[in-house]
């Protein structure tokens, strides 16, 4: 049986990985546009800002394709023919159509350039992929002053690489910045201090605007001199990072036949509209627990989302939420993070229990009902695992005390299990 992967990211290479584990004799076939080795996407501002040499940004060691008989090809897929089970693919000497039995989408999503006028001048970034960060890497140390528009995670990123590397930086953000990690209330508590140096850790911070957008791009003999803001207001600078989103390009879904919601639409074993024909990472929407569509945005349910679909593909069957609540570590600026299960759950029968023991730290817990649905851990991540378990054996911890209790990361969840259990 001859499975087909679009796609090397950590979706693709899990369902890669997962297949051959489960069939050591079926022929694997991984197709990307990239033309450089898997790499952790997660640590791609260690890279920029000089902290992880390039070497290390590896997701698999050398070889690794070849030790796991898994056949690479360079190109990017232009059709998906569903009848016909084939993918049309471009390639340096032209074009070529693979057969399939069993197919994987995982091709991620391209960072949006809104229609701004100016947005053609030199020195106006994006960032995302490796390539991405390898250009704004080359870009700093010639620029004086850099404007990251838009206030994500990716967004906190690229501020933390501008003021690590001692440029004067501008965060244009139209809402909160940190979502959808935080909300309006945490963001400003937590995270606007920080950002902005008012809290000391950074001197001097990021120069933080809220509440408006880039209406044009204002240049100079072809160079970037800054952007003028929605209410008139001109941020200088001659380096500007956009990080306003993400989306699925659709034109490879457009005469496929597939279910397309501005993602390629999947079920809970990862399964598109058409037979034998799998999605999984950025570029799927999939059914929430609410049977809500939701998109995939972060590394490690990509991850589950890869896995799940390798099994399926090799005739396993397996739903994503069978690997349990999310769990999944990463940076919030200069700070690490832990989210377990749905830590933004809110509205009626739902209750949350929160705690900020330092200027570093923030833990929150969400209930529904006396049940926890999830946690967002800041800084001190101590109890991660045990609350995990708590959250996936939806054990009651009817005691306002006892939730309290689990705010305390030196307390271990795991005491607390063996006496509710």
């Amino acid at each position: 049986m001859r499975h087909v992967i679009i796609g090397n990211g950590i979706a693709g290479i899990s369902a890669a990985e997962t297949i051959r584990e489960n069939r050591p004799d079926d022929e694997i076939i991984v197709i990307s546009d990239e033309n450089a080795p898997p790499y952790l996407r997660a640590n791609l501002s260690r890279y920029v800002i000089g902290d992880l040499p390039l070497e290390n940004m590896r997701m698999k060691p050398p070889g690794w394709f070849e030790t796991h008989s898994i056949r690479r090809v360079h190109g990017k897929v232009s059709a998906i023919l569903p009848d016909e089970k084939k993918v049309v693919c471009l390639k340096e000497d032209g074009e070529d159509s693979l057969d399939f039995d069993r197919l994987c989408v995982a091709v991620g999503a391209s960072p949006n350039m809104p229609p701004i006028p100016g947005r053609d001048l030199s020195g106006i970034h994006v960032y995302r992929s490796m390539k991405d960060a390898g250009r704004v890497k080359a870009a700093i140390p010639g620029c004086e002053k850099i404007a990251v528009v838009g206030g994500g995670l990716l967004g906190l990123e690229v501020v933390e690489i501008a003021l690590r590397n001692e440029k004067p930086c501008a965060l244009l953000q139209r809402g909160h910045i940190g979502k959808p990690l935080l909300d309006k209330d945490e963001s400003a508590d937590i995270l606007l201090p920080r950002v902005s140096g008012e809290d000391g850790v950074h001197n001097p911070g990021a120069r933080v605007i809220l509440g408006r957008t880039p209406e044009a791009f204002i240049g100079e003999n072809g160079r970037l001199k800054g952007v003028r803001l929605s209410d008139g207001m001109e941020v200088s600078c001659d380096m500007a990072v956009m990080c306003v989103g993400i989306s699925t390009d659709p034109a490879l879904f457009e005469n496929s036949g597939l279910e397309f919601d501005r993602c390629l639409v999947v079920d809970e074993r990862q399964r598109t509209s058409a037979p034998d024909i799998y999605g999984a990472g950025d570029c799927v929407a999939y059914p929430d627990k609410n049977g809500r569509l939701a998109p995939t945005r972060t590394w490690a349910l990509s991850r589950v989302q890869g896995k799940t679909a390798g099994l399926n593909m090799s005739g396993v069957p397996r739903k994503m939420w069978d690997e349990g609540p999310l769990y999944n570590a990463s940076h919030l600026f200069d700070m690490t993070y832990v989210i377990i299960g749905d830590h933004g759950a809110s509205g009626e029968g739902f209750s949350r229990f929160a705690s900020r023991p330092d200027a570093s730290s923030y833990r929150k817990l969400v209930f529904r009902g006396d049940v926890m649905a999830g946690a967002l851990l800041i800084g001190d991540r101590g109890g991660s695992r045990g609350l995990r378990r708590l959250i996936a054996e939806e054990i009651p911890v009817p005691s306002d005390e006892d939730k309290k209790r689990l705010l305390d990361s030196a307390f271990d969840p795991d005491a607390l299990y063996r006496e509710l259990t």
